[in-house]
């Protein structure tokens, strides 16, 4: 596979033009939050804001292996809903993340852990950041996360200042630059000759995809909101049929029906995610059925 960084130079050396109107586009999402009236940034918010970058791709939040496997509903749902619905939008979805080991991880959080003065300051940066959610009281969280300035360089101090690249922490984290800078590789190589490029994941990742798309010399933008929260609405069978597909999925995995690495029964159990998807999929059921 050509690196992005190969990829990147040749396409400057061969077409500066094309390079010039390369538009890319970051948008965070905040996973369940979404499926709460209180923050006015529901999925349906979601698909409006993603919708109006009218997009040649969607990079999203799930890993090449997983699409359409059994450990998609691992990932956020928001991922498997972009997935199912893009190519009715006429966009092609990317899944683009990057995943390290379960064992590699736990054993990096140990190593935080018995380091006791940077596990306070993780913690303490972390509880600001939490701090900074709760306090939410606005129009939408979308205004209040994606283009607020205090809350993306509260993470990038997390991540750059208290953190640090290649340390415990940054492993502990799920190797976060290395996540990030897989992710920005995962999308770009298989964008083809996509001109309008946009990513979906968590908030918590827009500071760094920025700075890993900076240091391929490229422009990552967080738009400004374009919608008018809707609500929660109403949500596509199909994606409702995904997501009871991806329960059923954990399910087996938890029980052992079906047969996964032990890293990954392991990721399952530790992320727990069943009863979550469980109770968003009836929440979309009991609103379908509402006359």
């Amino acid at each position: 596979m050509v690196s992005i960084s190969t990829l990147v130079a040749q396409n400057k050396s061969s077409n500066t033009s094309e390079v010039s109107v390369l538009e890319i586009y970051l948008i965070g999402s905040v996973h369940n939050m979404h499926f709460e009236e209180r923050y006015h940034y529901s999925l349906i918010d979601l698909q409006a804001q993603v919708r109006s970058l009218h997009p040649d791709v969607v990079c999203g939040e799930i890993t090449p292996g997983d699409l359409n496997g059994p450990m998609e509903g691992n990932f956020p749902p928001e991922a498997a809903m972009l997935a199912e619905m893009a190519p009715s939008w006429g966009v092609r979805f990317i899944p683009a993340d990057w995943r390290i080991s379960f064992a590699w991880q736990a054993r990096a959080e140990k190593q935080e852990a018995d380091d006791k003065l940077k596990a306070a300051a993780v913690n303490a940066q972390q509880a600001k950041i939490k701090a900074y959610y709760d306090d939410f009281n606005g129009d939408s969280l979308y205004d209040y996360t994606n283009v607020s300035p205090k809350l993306q360089a509260m993470v990038d101090h997390l991540y750059e200042g208290v953190i640090g690249e290649n340390t415990p922490s940054d492993i502990a984290a799920g190797a976060w630059h290395e996540r990030n800078r897989m992710i920005v590789e995962n999308c770009l190589v298989n964008a083809g000759s996509a001109r309008r490029i946009v990513f979906v994941f968590g908030n918590a990742h827009l500071a760094q995809l920025e700075r890993q798309l900076a240091a391929l010399g490229l422009k990552g933008r967080i738009p400004p909101r374009a919608f008018t929260p809707a609500g929660l609405g109403m949500m596509p069978q199909t994606v409702i049929a995904r997501w009871e597909r991806n329960l059923k999925n954990l399910e087996g995995i938890a029980d052992g029906s079906i047969t996964v690495s032990a890293d990954m029964k392991a990721k399952v159990k530790d992320t727990n995610r069943a009863p979550q998807l469980r109770s968003e999929i009836e929440l979309y059921l009991t609103r379908q059925k509402v006359p």
